[in-house]
């Protein structure tokens, strides 16, 4: 069941468009992420949603209702600020406590409340301290407390995991997913970090520029991109590009460039309008198949940088003056300035229109 819509969302600031003609819906217990560089819009989206901001044009429905004109505390949306915003004067319960206040609640439902949620997300320790004594991981989970104490259908959450460091953000996404099951309401989740989306979206809507570029599933985003920015945004390390000609001989058609060659006849429906011109080749690393032995049809590299990342190795090498990326096998070990072969995985390429920027396959 639909929970929210947007409807050609458009937002400028002054001479700025902010947003142009965003429209997607959200259902009902969905955790929906919305993901882009910082600056993409991300946050202006959640703030009309919440009813902070009004959008120059275009209509926000919930519940199937047009909420545009209806105040931010009739809207049944609750947001998780990205700068936290605890009150340093009051102590975590009255931080978490004040959005009931505000509406009245009898006190012995606003400590009953308090308690549910502090338990819930393991915080009682810290109900009776000033935000100056926390941790940014503290911090955060008062914070969020506060935002889940309200009675609402719809949680917008801004870059939530942007205050603690790695290793608490990596344990954080496990309890994230978990309590929005536990909860069972619509989460909106706002993040710059592709991997975090991945890790937590049913669905994830990518934003460039405050336009929308690709929403589904975590692994059509990954496998499937339909733009370039989509492409080069989500994966770490990210997607190599590679210019290449499409040229035809005989009944064939290859993708050419200095060293590589890959035979695309199947695809001679989608590829032949681009036979004479450059078109950019989009694989990951992890398809990239790396030896220290010449097998087969593999080129020729040398080897001249190494990134280790505790499991794994990230290799760069150059094919005709464009450097690329390759993981390393497990185990392996390398050195800079050594020659390795490394075969592309053909059937996991991408073909990327060099001027428009979609991706063709």
């Amino acid at each position: 069941m639909e929970k929210l819509r947007l409807e050609n969302i458009r937002k400028v600031f002054g001479a700025k468009e902010v947003l142009c003609d965003v429209s997607f819906s959200v259902f009902d217990k969905e955790f929906f992420c919305i993901t882009g560089r910082p600056g993409a819009g991300k946050t202006t989206l959640l703030r009309i949603i919440a009813g902070l901001e009004a959008p120059t044009s275009g209509q926000v429905y919930i519940d199937g209702r047009l909420v545009n004109d209806v105040d931010p505390s009739e809207r049944r949306v609750s947001m998780f600020f990205e700068n936290l915003a605890l009150y340093p004067n009051k102590t975590g319960f009255e931080n978490i406590a004040f959005p009931l206040r505000i509406r009245k609640y009898p006190e012995t439902e606003i400590r009953k409340r308090v308690l549910e949620i502090a338990r819930l997300l393991n915080i009682e320790h810290l109900l009776d301290r000033f935000p100056r004594t926390y941790s940014g991981g503290e911090a955060q989970r008062v914070a969020l407390a506060r935002t889940l104490i309200k009675d609402a259908e719809i949680y917008l959450l801004d870059e939530p995991l942007s205050n603690i460091d790695a290793l608490l953000r990596v344990q954080a996404r496990t309890e994230f997913k978990k309590l929005q099951k536990e909860i069972g309401k619509t989460f909106i989740y706002a993040t710059h970090d592709p991997i975090e989306a991945l890790a937590l979206g049913d669905r994830i809507c990518v934003i460039h520029e405050g336009k929308v570029l690709q929403i589904d599933t975590p692994e059509v985003i990954y496998n499937n991109p339909k733009d370039i920015n989509v492409a080069l945004f989500v994966g770490n390390p990210p997607m190599n590009l590679i210019p290449s000609y499409v040229t035809q001989e005989n009944d064939k058609i290859y993708l050419k460039c200095e060293k590589l060659s890959i035979d695309i006849t199947r695809l001679k429906p989608l590829i032949e309008n681009y036979i004479g011109k450059t078109i950019l080749i989009g694989i990951r690393p992890e398809h990239i198949k790396v030896s220290k032995q010449s097998v087969g049809n593999a080129i020729e590299v040398k080897l001249l940088s190494i990134e280790y990342l505790g499991d794994r190795f990230v290799l760069y090498f150059e094919l005709d003056d464009v450097m690329l990326r390759a993981l390393g096998e497990i185990g392996e070990k390398y050195s800079i300035g050594e020659t390795i072969w490394v075969k592309f995985n053909e059937e996991k390429i991408h073909l990327i229109d060099k001027q428009t920027g979609s991706v063709l396959i």
